[in-house]
């Protein structure tokens, strides 16, 4: 195998694999993760919607039912609701669109980058259904902490998000170290 048919031998990097096997890669994956957050969904607004809060796990693990109108922690929701539908709907959708691309014509994406982007398409698919279906609003239903530090009400989507953000940003700032006798193709003659 030459260095041109793997981007790295440790894994790291995928094997380069059509654009239709990382499709293929992404679809199963979001679209499993996506039937996941609208299922969840579903049930929170099916047995949440009008009651208080379900202590599931004492008071570390909370279901409680949520409407929101903004991004992540409710960010923006008392904006003007056109300015809302612009930035959390089209902006988001643009945003979307653009990483799908990036998935779909970038041949060198490490796993991992795959994976996060998977994360992050997932999530925000999830969220973007809900705001299209329900006027803006996303259904959040979960509250996790200890003591008195606690999360917003969060679902299913916003972990996938979490989850391809903090991957992202684990892949850029703690890489893994290239094994021995692997070259970077950049620094040869």
């Amino acid at each position: 195998m030459s260095a041109t048919d793997a981007r790295e031998i440790d894994g790291t990097e995928m094997q380069t694999t059509s654009r239709w096997q990382r499709c293929l890669f992404v679809l199963v994956f979001a679209g499993l993760g996506i039937g996941l957050d609208q299922i969840t969904k579903k049930m929170a607004l099916k047995s949440l919607a009008g009651e208080g809060p379900i202590r599931v796990i004492g008071d570390y693990a909370v279901l409680q039912y949520a409407e929101n109108r903004g991004g992540f922690l409710s960010l923006g929701a008392t904006l003007p609701e056109n300015v809302r539908f612009w930035l959390l709907t089209v902006f988001t959708g643009a945003i979307l669109v653009g990483l799908a691309w990036l998935v779909l014509f970038k041949s060198n994406l490490t796993r991992g980058e795959l994976v996060s982007f998977a994360l992050l398409l997932t999530g925000g698919i999830g969220n973007l259904i809900d705001r299209i279906r329900f006027d803006g609003i996303v259904v959040d239903f979960m509250v996790l902490g200890i003591g008195s530090l606690r999360t917003g009400v969060f679902n299913v989507a916003d972990v996938a998000i979490m989850a391809g953000i903090f991957l992202l940003f684990g892949l850029q700032f703690f890489p893994r170290p290239k094994p021995q006798g692997v070259t970077d193709e950049s620094s040869a003659p």
